[in-house]
């Protein structure tokens, strides 16, 4: 597996820096220990010179810059390691642990995400995400919660078919260093750049300058005493009416881009490393046109914008440096550079995260796709149907997912599955909103083959009572049915995916109201499935006039013991396991 020879060779590497770390922290620790020694020696020989010490000093200062870029090429080494574990994890299917797990996406009100496990731990999203910033991990978000049209759909396959091997790209990616302020930073930077420039009048511009190269010398020249102490006062001074014009606009401008130079930094990293990638498919061409830029690259645009940003925060709060910066006229300067900025680049930035996030979820769905060399990329119809053959769970391991074929037509509409306890009834829906999700993000699919027009998704699966609405579970079914069926109202087909129909009502009107809900979403034209314990239910199949199949999941008991094909059948289930089930679990039934 190409992971785990590219995980031999960066462990072989990090190795190799820690050893060197190793040596560069001994050695700065000797420099330092003779500084001592020498600084003892002086002390207690006026005859020894202080001079000696700077030769070691000198060599400290010169070593630590390089020290600094060894200890950034291992932290990279570090993160391109737990990449190509998590990588290689994904592949054993041991990734539950993975962070980021689309938690904040979850919405309980959505027609399909919460039913089909989209969010959360163990979630189709954990398994896929391989974004970097939070603009891309949400629009992969959104590509996994609404429908795309074909011609969308056919983009993000070309796309993320482009990148598939692409590799280096997603190892490039990997080893850029995550932040946590993306939630304040992009609304931060997104009605910052959108508002119009606030100039500040040249005269004060040139004349905060003119003082600031002027408190340069005057420093100097202070520390050298040939200037007194009062000259540097003077400068600060001169500078306290010029701050003061422009005080409002200096708060203003560091309140609105408070403390996003580092979600900045991050952004122009990742946006560099595909702008410098060489592409050759059209598609993704068109897409990097994205960054396009009033001349030079995007990411050095952000780039130089953190930059201002970071040193305006440190001029206002750092106490030692606030007085320097203001002596040498950095408040208005950085000022009067970040609205030029804005005036130049502001109507882009937006352009430049969509791109960003557009590039980030394909990457993703493009690892998916590469670690998926038997997946299969679906063709769309325009006709309203779901034809699937060998259909299985993305979710689950190879070892463990079983594959059915499912076949939704307008000649047939309806299948209504019936079954024992786990024998794979919800399995089986859930595969088919999965591998549809998975279809309208670009993405293979787990099946031989698989031809579907896009759908709307409508699900009652996962479904409970709730104390604090006052609900009871079957008003929370109803809810739910209710909201399904109107799904029927909008544009788009739907496909509906129900699990246990009408649970927590008696039998008779369970089998009238499933009926009635059936027969309304067959007569709105909508497809799908609808599982039950009920055998009762199976008999609406009778009555739909060739429209609906019965199908069904069977258990075996050999010795006691229950085992499952998970093998879809035609016909009716002739047997139920309720009763063994709680004999197995030490009750006298």
């Amino acid at each position: 597996m190409v992971y785990e020879s590219r995980l031999e060779t960066t462990w072989r590497r990090k190795n190799s820096t820690v050893q060197l770390d190793r040596r560069l922290v001994a050695f700065r620790t000797g420099l330092f220990l003779v500084m001592i020694m020498l600084g003892s020696i002086c002390l207690g020989q006026q005859s020894v010179s202080w001079l000696w010490i700077l030769l070691p000093a000198g060599v400290l200062i010169l070593i630590m810059p390089i020290h600094g870029r060894i200890a950034a090429r291992l932290a990279r080494q570090e993160r391109l390691a737990t990449f190509l574990e998590n990588s290689l994890e994904r592949t054993q299917h041991r990734w539950v642990h993975r962070p980021m797990d689309g938690t904040p996406y979850a919405d309980n009100q959505h027609s399909w995400s919460q039913d089909l496990d989209l969010f959360g731990r163990g979630s189709l999203f954990q398994l896929l995400n391989e974004c970097r910033t939070e603009p891309g991990r949400r629009r992969l978000a959104d590509w996994m919660t609404s429908v795309p049209t074909p011609a969308e759909i056919r983009l993000r396959q070309a796309r993320s078919a482009a990148l598939r091997q692409r590799l280096d790209l997603r190892e490039a990616l990997a080893v850029v260093s995550d932040h946590d302020q993306w939630n304040n930073a992009e609304s931060l930077l997104l009605s910052w750049s959108a508002e119009p420039p606030r100039h500040v009048p040249a005269w004060i511009v040139t004349t905060s300058v003119l003082i600031g190269l002027a408190a340069i010398p005057a420093i100097l020249l202070v520390s050298l005493d040939v200037l007194p102490v009062s000259a540097v006062l003077l400068l600060v001074v001169l500078q306290a009416p010029l701050i003061g014009l422009t005080r409002n606009q200096i708060r203003e401008t560091a309140a609105a881009m408070d403390a996003v130079d580092s979600a900045m930094s991050q952004l122009a990293e990742v946006i560099r490393i595909f702008e410098r990638e060489s592409f050759s498919h059209s598609e993704v061409v068109e897409l990097q046109r994205g960054f396009s830029a009033n001349g030079g690259m995007a990411s050095d645009h952000i780039r130089h914008l953190s930059t201002m940003t970071r040193w305006l925060n440190h001029s206002l709060r750092n106490q030692f440096f606030s007085p320097i910066a203001w002596m040498g006229g950095l408040l208005i300067l950085l000022t009067t550079g970040m609205e030029r900025w804005r005036q130049r680049h502001g109507a882009f930035v937006r352009a430049w995260l969509n791109t960003c996030a557009e590039f980030e979820a394909t990457v993703s769905i493009a690892a998916w796709n590469f670690e998926r060399p038997n997946g299969t990329t679906p063709e769309l119809t325009s006709e309203r149907m779901f034809d699937a053959t060998e259909l299985g769970h993305p979710l689950l391991s190879t070892a463990q997912c079983v594959t059915n074929s499912v076949c939704l037509t307008p000649e047939t509409p309806l299948i209504l599955i019936s079954g024992s306890n786990m024998s794979g009834k919800s399995t089986l829906l859930r595969s088919v909103g999965c591998n549809l999700v998975l279809m309208y993000c670009g993405g293979v699919v787990i099946a031989e083959r698989l031809t579907s027009s896009p759908f709307l998704v409508g699900t009652a699966m996962r479904v409970s009572d709730s104390l604090q609405d006052g609900r009871s579970l079957f008003m929370s079914v109803v809810d739910r049915l209710r909201m399904v069926v109107d799904l029927t109202q909008e544009s788009l087909p739907v496909l509906f995916l129900l699990d246990e129909i009408l649970q927590g009502t008696n039998s008779h009107d369970r089998r009238q109201g499933a009926e009635a809900v059936i027969r309304t979403l067959v007569k709105q034209h909508a497809v799908g499935m609808v599982t039950t314990h009920d055998l009762a239910l199976t008999q609406i199949v009778d009555s739909m006039d060739g429209l609906a199949v019965n199908m069904h999941f069977e258990d075996t008991i050999v010795d006691g013991h229950m085992s499952f094909d998970y093998r879809l059948k035609p016909g009716i289930v002739t047997r139920s396991n309720a009763l063994h089930l709680m004999r197995l679990m030490g009750l006298d039934v």
